[in-house]
């Protein structure tokens, strides 16, 4: 801290150091907050961060399977040197042309329809339109379940209405 505070000093540029920050008992880190990412447990990474864990990027097409079911989702890319939270299910807000949804977002590689690359997949709830080619904002909120192999599309678009409804539930909460 006193190398930085010096070089800047140095250049004219203002430079306040923060003492340690600590959040019941334990401090705050970005290698903690990762952590807690990586094993999904959001609820307290949005604590420690003092904000949602956020990810944004262009929408992407995506093999189209959710419209299928009656459940369309929006594709993002995973940018490379993020770190990954835990394959799962999450509570979401996706923010697109200055308008928040709720959103029920996957991360993961999708078992059960042979999915081979991990990808974010969120469902804007209460959305109609295009958003290919659109930048799309993901905030977590909350983790809802792990990513697992369903025995039918039947199967996983029920468990995905669920998903929705805890969704709502959960951001009324928030």
């Amino acid at each position: 801290a006193a190398l930085l505070q010096e070089a800047c000093a140095d250049r004219g540029i203002p430079c306040v150091v923060v003492p340690q920050q600590t959040l019941e008992e334990t401090p705050v880190s970005s290698t903690h907050i990762r952590r807690l990412l990586e094993n999904g447990k959001m609820e307290e990474a949005v604590r420690f961060l003092g904000h949602p864990h956020l990810l944004s990027g262009t929408v992407v097409p995506g093999r189209q399977l959710g419209r299928t079911i009656g459940i369309p989702t929006a594709n993002l890319a995973l940018p490379s040197g993020l770190v990954q939270p835990k394959w799962g299910v999450y509570a979401c807000k996706a923010a697109v042309d200055g308008c928040q949804y709720p959103a029920v977002t996957n991360i993961g590689t999708r078992p059960t329809v042979n999915g081979h690359h991990v990808t974010v997949e969120a469902w804007l709830l209460d959305f109609e339109g295009d958003l290919y080619g659109k930048q799309l904002t993901l905030s977590f909120y909350g983790f809802l379940r792990p990513e697992k192999t369903f025995p039918s599309l039947e199967a996983l678009q029920e468990e995905i209405q669920k998903n929705a409804a805890q969704t709502r539930e959960f951001l009324e909460k928030t």
